[in-house]
């Protein structure tokens, strides 16, 4: 069983896929996207970002593809929408603008990224499997 997961450990990779996730693209206006689309002349400099949010994507998404699964995504995804949903439905969610629909997506988004890459732990932590990186040998 892992010993170094904890709530702490889920909270960290949590925000690190709010931060990647909203980073790329939200409708503030303050994100990579509106960066690149901007006329100031820092090429290369956008290109460096670019290559390391690629790689960060990379990495998240290959993690939540390998730990849940085409079909253990998808349930997520009906899990934090139907979340939303009842939000909506008990009023804690009111206006519903089309900026305010994209940010429930991409933190919807950042929500499964975070499983995804911490469902190993948790499912090793829920079951009290061992993983063979874990056993230390007499």
């Amino acid at each position: 069983m892992p010993d170094g997961f904890s709530f702490q450990g889920f909270l960290a990779r949590w925000l690190m896929a709010i931060f990647l996730v909203m980073a790329t693209y939200n409708p503030s206006g303050y994100s990579y996207f509106h960066w690149v689309a901007g006329v100031d002349g820092q090429w290369i400099v956008k290109i460096l970002v670019g290559i390391v949010l690629a790689i960060l994507y990379a990495t998240f998404i290959l993690a939540t593809l390998r730990s849940l699964g085409a079909a253990g995504i998808a349930m997520w995804v009906l899990l934090f929408g139907a979340i939303v949903w009842f939000l909506i439905d008990i009023g804690l969610i009111e206006r519903l603008t089309a900026g305010s629909i994209l940010t429930i997506l991409l933190v919807v988004l950042a929500n499964v990224v975070a499983v995804g890459v911490s469902w190993s732990y948790m499912r090793a932590r829920l079951s009290g499997q061992a993983d063979t990186n874990d056993v230390t040998l007499p």
